[in-house]
């Protein structure tokens, strides 16, 4: 029995402890989607996009339940998903799906819908929508749908998954534009757009920093004097002038957006001559900027 046991190799604590907060992640992302749709996007008549949009256009046309047409749609993406995805992927997928048909009906008539513009109901259902979707990716899952179709088409086909979303968006204004206003599917659009962005502010977060790269005759005086008054860390390259075919150390490092004016009044005192481009770096893992996860 003992021999048993210990063939059998039970989760540890903290994979337990890891995928528990993954799912509370999901969920809580799940309930701002379903609070977009309920409180904003669903009372002003706007659509949204993959899946959750063409389950928004067969409620307002036939009045079928968002929660009943989203499950329909995701049974055949999860059934090829199953066999083209990974494990971990798959299963907080279908967490997030579940959640968000879970809560969809449930959210119902929690918060009242508030009196504003179509406009304003567009953009912020979007960031609602945004920041719900972003917590899902944070924990490592999706809701469903067009997540579920990028990731197979991105092994298959090589296709981004920024183009599959574009695609998706697109056939759902395209689909919008025959049974409604006009202007349903233009606010719509409005209200994708916003919810891209904010996705994007929840992943990598608000804190951009800049990737620096400094090409001068002193480029060790400024590396020393970056690491001494700024105490950030410099990678030196060796590069060769094409016209000069002169050897030059290349200075590359990342600041944060507030230390960006200092580095470039250093570079401008030691080296006036100096050439120097900087460039966005949305994620920095490592010592002085945000920890791996």
């Amino acid at each position: 029995m003992n021999c048993l046991l210990k063939r059998v190799r039970l989760p540890s604590k903290h994979f337990l402890k890891a995928v528990s907060a993954n799912l509370l992640v999901i969920i809580a992302g799940a309930l701002l989607i379903a609070l977009s749709l309920n409180v904003l996007l669903i009372p002003y008549g706007l659509l949204t996009g993959g899946v959750s949009g063409l389950a928004l256009i067969i409620f307002y046309l036939f009045k079928i339940p968002v929660f009943a047409s989203i499950i329909v749609f995701n049974i055949p993406i999860f059934l090829w998903g199953a066999k083209e995805i990974n494990l971990q992927f798959f299963m907080y997928s279908l967490a997030g799906t579940l959640a968000l048909a879970a809560l969809l009906p449930a959210t119902e008539g929690w918060v009242p819908v508030p009196q504003v513009d179509l406009l304003m109901a567009a953009i912020f259902g979007g960031i609602l929508s945004g920041a719900g979707l972003g917590l899902v990716f944070r924990g490592h899952g999706s809701t469903g749908g067009s997540d579920i179709v990028a990731v197979i088409l991105r092994k298959k086909k090589n296709l981004g998954l920024g183009e599959v979303s574009f695609y998706s968006n697109l056939l759902v204004v395209g689909i919008s534009m025959i049974f409604f206003p006009v202007n349903t599917g233009l606010y719509s659009i409005i209200s994708m757009f916003a919810a891209g962005k904010f996705t994007d502010v929840i992943i990598t977060g608000l804190n951009i920093n800049k990737s620096v790269v400094i090409i001068s005759d002193r480029s060790f005086l400024i590396g020393k004097r970056i690491m001494d008054e700024m105490r950030r860390g410099v990678t030196y390259f060796e590069g060769t002038g094409a016209y000069t075919s002169e050897k030059k150390a290349v200075i590359n490092c990342v600041v944060s957006r507030f230390e960006l004016a200092r580095l470039k009044s250093i570079v401008a005192e030691t080296d006036p001559g100096a050439f120097m481009y900087i460039s966005d770096a949305s994620e920095v893992l490592g010592k002085g900027f945000s920890a791996p996860k």
